[in-house]
């Protein structure tokens, strides 16, 4: 696996720009993610979502980047580069794979801007990165979620029972992953 490159990569699909988070987008990423919904569909998003909390997580992707552990990138607008959620992705080194996570505004719900960020982070991560594998996971209340990770090409590889702990409830979480021969396949057979 490489390491990330020095100047942080800017990504463009049809529709999206992904980008490095800036200062400029803490108020928006803010009023976004402070959102029950948002919060109650995923494992890591806290709620209430601060200011402040914005501020750290900022901060965080900056060195996360710097130390070459997790890639940060913003969802954003091609046409006015607005934010609207992020895509993730947490290297693990020593297996050479990384592990998948995104969200988005509920305005960007249901309108195929995740798989299509998604897919070109992964394109990222198999192609300049040479990750071999890329997993992710969803709780089972967000089988949404699901849906986004199959139309990436992933494998629904399992359900780990009561795995996760969130408010006092146990959720189940179900783990998705795609090898990158399996994903340049994809790429292969899409483009024909």
């Amino acid at each position: 696996m490489k390491k990330f490159p020095e100047t942080f990569p800017v990504l463009k699909t049809e529709r999206l720009i992904l980008r490095s988070i800036e200062d400029s987008d803490i108020t928006r990423l803010a009023e976004l993610a402070n959102d029950p919904d948002i919060s109650r569909g995923l494992s890591s998003m806290p709620y209430p979502y601060t200011l402040d909390t914005a501020k750290e997580w900022v901060i965080k992707c900056r060195q996360d980047y710097l130390d070459n552990e997790v890639l940060h990138m913003v969802i954003s607008d091609k046409s006015d580069k607005v934010f609207m959620g992020m895509v993730d992705l947490d290297m693990c080194h020593a297996h050479n794979h990384a592990t998948a996570g995104y969200w988005i505004a509920k305005p960007y719900w249901s309108q195929g801007y995740v798989p299509e960020a998604l897919r070109a982070v992964m394109q990222f991560a198999f192609e300049s990165l040479e990750v071999h594998r890329i997993n992710a996971v969803h709780l089972h209340t967000n089988p949404a979620s699901g849906r986004v990770l199959q139309k990436v090409g992933m494998l629904h590889e399992g359900i780990r029972r009561q795995h996760f702990l969130k408010n006092g409830y146990y959720y189940d979480l179900h783990d998705w992953g795609i090898l990158r021969e399996e994903f340049l396949e994809l790429m292969i057979t899409e483009n024909s």
